[in-house]
């Protein structure tokens, strides 16, 4: 029953994060991006932070890439998108030397988000991708939290 009340947990948690997705007109699968991560950096709040820190930097690097290649093309046709990313790239490595910033995953989960929502470089656009990142990540702390207190309740005699 236990293993029954955290399935349903965790189904009506991902319904109710698809219903709020839909309403608000967010991406859901950057809501499910910022879900995936939670789980797989660490499920903890401390964790959770640095890793929406490093995604919001990965969606910064990725305009940074978008904006230097589209200049750079302009010079050099092919090749700039290329060096662009070269450019950039060499940055982020040793931006992951950093003590708290050194998960690289979660800078290119940051990319993906960038490059896989097609936006137009604007503030509102940033905005909706991090609202949406905070939004995921807030739904997996709460299915956890929920799951972890129904574990709670079966350990008690």
């Amino acid at each position: 029953m236990k293993s029954f009340k955290q399935a349903l947990t965790m189904g009506l948690t991902g319904a109710i994060a698809v219903f709020t997705a839909s309403y608000f007109g967010i991406p859901t699968w950057v809501l499910f991006t910022a879900w995936v991560s939670y789980y797989l950096f660490g499920a903890n709040l401390k964790t959770a932070l640095l890793t929406f820190t490093q995604q919001i930097l990965g969606i910064l690097i990725a305009i940074i890439i978008q904006y230097l290649g589209t200049n750079l093309s302009e010079h050099s046709a092919s090749f700039g998108f290329p060096a662009a990313v070269l450019i950039v790239m060499v940055g982020v490595f040793y931006i992951s030397k950093l003590k708290h910033l050194n998960n690289i995953p979660a800078y290119f989960l940051g990319m993906i988000v960038w490059f896989g929502s097609n936006a137009e470089i604007a503030i509102n656009n940033i905005s909706l991708l991090g609202i949406t990142l905070l939004s995921g990540y807030i739904f997996a702390w709460a299915n956890v939290g929920l799951s972890n207190k129904i574990e709670l309740n079966y350990k008690q005699p």
